[in-house]
């Protein structure tokens, strides 16, 4: 009974997290093992949200190690560790009971599962901070990976399998979301020169972890690749005709603009500091005229434009069925003072709630009022997926209104708009410059 409870959990979860972004996709998935002792590592930008979008993932039981401070009571502390099979850990300082601190019993639980074969989940970094990239490791992982190797004299190896949260952003509805599972780090893979194993083990998972992430290392090097992934990247893509769903490709290509601006600022800081600085220039001005997209300066497809016309009624019957609730998590959310990296995670578990009382309620009331059953299932199905189109078909009209925002500046403030496309245009030209010398140099 309880494993249904779970499975069935496991499954609203996995709805609600596909639900919640727009897009989510996941390499690397042969990396990850059916059997045999594991560790799953992973970043940890958006508290609730890593865990589960992990946990729905991955088809293996699964063992979080969560923080002791949030299991509060024991009737949601006993919820925790008997239905969702959280380990809580004591951080110092954190803990809510002053007597307990000592994570001996998480140890020896976290032990004991590996050597029976079982799975577990570490956050490493320790806390949840929305920053893109790996802070700083906690020793944890490696520590429980090796004392347990030592416990059965190295009869079994445990896989340490890192995965990297890729968020385009974690706190905003219908976000895209990559995941990337990375190649397992081994004990024996360790430096066998050093005689600190628990330190080394621990910098091959960041060096791992790494991989798997867009990480920028430092906060000057994260603004440069904002500011020219928000004005390239469309371009780059466009250029190489990478699809828009191909989302390891839209990866690739900004680990590789990470990479280059790395490059350029070693190299050519002054140059690269006052290229991002003109960018950052151009995309406020473009602001100021209310232009908030790069793709704005160009034409609609004649299949956006036959969308916007026949979809509008999909769009109408969306809205209706879906204004309600949606307008009530909105409301909720805004009323409430919630931590950054709680914020994605909040919007999702109230929109959650909320919705699937909306649809459990309005489906009970169809059914009494026409007496047909399957009244209610068909609700629900049709509002989820016009909710889903409707959103959709918002953003185009929202793209379509920059693209008439262009058309104006363009007929009433002619100098601006040529002023805005030739810098456009120079920056671009900037830009493949930079990149032509970067590729030369790699390749």
């Amino acid at each position: 009974m309880s494993i249904m409870i779970y499975n069935l959990i496991k499954y609203l979860l996995k709805v609600t997290i596909y639900s919640y972004f727009r897009r989510v996709s996941i390499v690397g998935q042969e990396y990850i093992p059916t059997e045999g002792p594991v560790i799953f590592v992973a970043n940890h930008p958006s508290a609730l949200i890593d865990p589960l979008v992990i946990i729905t993932g991955i088809k293996r039981k699964i063992h979080p190690i969560a923080a002791a401070e949030f299991f509060g009571g024991k009737l949601k502390t006993w919820i925790l560790k008997n239905k969702f099979h959280m380990i809580p850990v004591y951080r110092p300082g954190q803990s809510k009971d002053s007597s307990k601190t000592s994570n001996n019993d998480m140890f020896t639980h976290c032990h004991q599962l590996l050597l029976n074969q079982g799975a577990l989940l570490i956050f490493p970094e320790g806390t949840s901070e929305t920053d893109k990239g790996v802070r700083n490791l906690k020793t944890g992982a490696a520590r429980i990976a090796l004392e347990a190797e030592r416990l059965c004299k190295n009869k079994i190896k445990v896989q340490i399998i890192p995965i990297g949260l890729n968020y385009s952003n974690s706190h905003q509805f219908r976000s895209d979301l990559f995941v990337k599972v990375g190649p397992p780090i081994l004990s024996k893979n360790i430096n066998s020169d050093t005689n600190n194993e628990v330190n080394d083990l621990t910098d091959l998972i960041k060096i791992g972890l790494i991989d798997t992430l867009l990480h920028t290392g430092s906060k000057e090097l994260n603004k440069l690749t904002n500011s020219i992934e928000n004005f390239y990247q469309n371009y780059l893509e466009e250029s190489m005709e990478i699809k828009k769903d191909d989302a390891f490709s839209h990866f690739k290509i900004q680990k590789k603009i990470i990479e280059a601006t790395l490059y350029s600022l070693t190299n050519h800081k002054e140059k690269a500091v006052k290229i991002s600085n003109r960018i950052k220039r151009h995309l406020d001005r473009n602001k100021s005229e209310g232009i908030y997209l790069n793709d704005a300066f160009k034409k609609l497809s004649f299949k956006e434009i036959l969308e916007l016309i026949f979809g509008l009624p999909f769009y109408l019957l969306g809205f209706i069925l879906n204004f309600l609730p949606f307008f009530l998590v909105k409301k909720i959310f805004q009323s409430i003072e919630i931590k950054k990296a709680f914020r994605g995670s909040s919007a999702m578990m109230i929109g959650l709630l909320i919705f699937l009382f909306w649809y459990v309620s309005v489906g009970i009331m169809s059914t009494l009022i026409t007496k047909i059953s399957i009244i209610g299932i068909i609700i629900f199905v049709v509002g989820y997926l016009s909710g889903l189109y409707a959103i959709s078909w918002s953003k185009l009209f929202f793209i379509f209104s920059q693209k008439l925002r262009v058309y104006r500046v363009k007929k009433i403030k002619s100098k601006a708009y040529h002023e805005m496309r030739t810098e456009q245009k120079k920056l671009l030209k900037a830009l493949n410059e930079f990149r032509i010398v970067f590729d030369s140099k790699m390749n």
